[in-house]
């Protein structure tokens, strides 16, 4: 039997404009992914690659890292907003 980790998806819940919606993730996917599923999920179209994911207690997920780097769980409410960092 192998040793190697199997990612495994789960689900995260996504508030945009307050509307949640859930997401599937995985824990190997980047987070630039992610903020590209959950922008489809809302029907965003536009400017993109300004939006970022925010954790509960209001700090931005970085998008260079994976889901589990990023410390994201099952079920773990996300908020897609502009991001502080990129905005213009």
């Amino acid at each position: 039997m192998s040793t190697s980790v199997v990612a495994k998806k789960f689900q995260v819940e996504v508030v945009y404009n307050g509307i949640t919606k859930p997401l599937a993730v995985e824990p190997h996917q980047q987070i630039a992914a992610v903020v590209e599923q959950a922008a489809h999920l809302f029907g965003v179209t536009q400017n993109v690659h300004m939006l970022a994911l925010f954790k509960a207690d209001g700090t931005e997920v970085a998008v260079n890292q994976s889901v589990a780097d990023a410390g994201i769980k099952p079920e773990e409410l996300l908020a897609l907003r502009p991001s502080a960092v990129r905005g213009g």
